[in-house]
């Protein structure tokens, strides 16, 4: 994983949707119009192989053949072309990738090696790679202001970030932070942890600004010694 490309996760100036839909119902619609809807301050591209346009935006056949440059790539497609298609997204210079996608070690051993190769893929050009398996993330800075999950919530700003490993449990700690009227500055489902894990992010929140408060639900660890020397050095500052 690209470190130094993580934060384009949560602060990318420009984003593409690969699977954004008009299809009522479907996740390409809910988490395009969440990023539509919510404010989010940059630039957004849908891209649909059929569609010329998408929630009255311009959609695109192919990421490669989006006009500008794109930071974060999301993917909304089926699993076994996740791999093709992160290779465009790093043929266009896309710096970090949030896979919604489902279908991979979570099904068994064909699946992990799906897995494999998405995050070799990614690897091999730097980018910054979220999920596989995830509900997407959320930055409430009023700057940015972008949620790229397909939920029905978007938090009020806050100083908490919560990272959930589960997909359900993010929903619920959404759900309930609204009813609470909590705020947060971060939320992240990070799905299989493929590339970026729990410790990347603990090491990014740690020097956030806009984060006093940082929650994770986990159901594994990758490196349990070192999610406690970072746990250590955020709780002695």
């Amino acid at each position: 994983m690209a470190r130094e490309n993580l934060k384009y996760l949560f602060r990318p100036g420009s984003v593409a949707v690969l699977g954004a839909s008009n299809r009522e119902g479907s996740v390409g619609r809910a988490l395009f119009a969440n990023i539509l809807m919510n404010g989010y301050t940059g630039v957004v591209y849908p891209v649909n192989m059929k569609a010329r346009s998408v929630l009255g935006v311009k959609a695109y056949p192919s990421i490669l053949e989006v006009p500008d440059e794109v930071d974060l790539a999301i993917l909304i497609v089926p699993a076994l072309a996740v791999p093709a298609t992160l290779a465009e997204c790093g043929q266009k210079g896309v710096k970090a990738a949030i896979v919604i996608s489902a279908g991979f070690k979570e099904l068994g051993p064909t699946g992990a090696k799906l897995e494999r190769n998405v995050r070799d893929k990614a690897g091999s050009y730097g980018i910054a790679l979220i999920g596989p398996n995830c509900f997407g993330m959320i930055n409430t800075d009023p700057k940015v202001r972008l949620n790229t999950t397909f939920g029905r919530v978007m938090p009020r700003h806050g100083n908490i970030a919560f990272m959930s490993q589960s997909g359900a449990v993010g929903v619920n700690a959404l759900e309930y932070a609204e009813s609470e009227e909590i705020g947060l500055s971060k939320f992240a489902s990070i799905g299989n942890k493929a590339d970026i894990n729990e410790n990347d992010l603990l090491e990014y929140l740690r020097d956030d600004d806009e984060t006093d408060v940082i929650a994770f639900y986990l159901e594994d660890l990758v490196n349990p010694k070192e999610f406690m020397r970072i746990a250590r050095e955020v709780t002695s500052n």
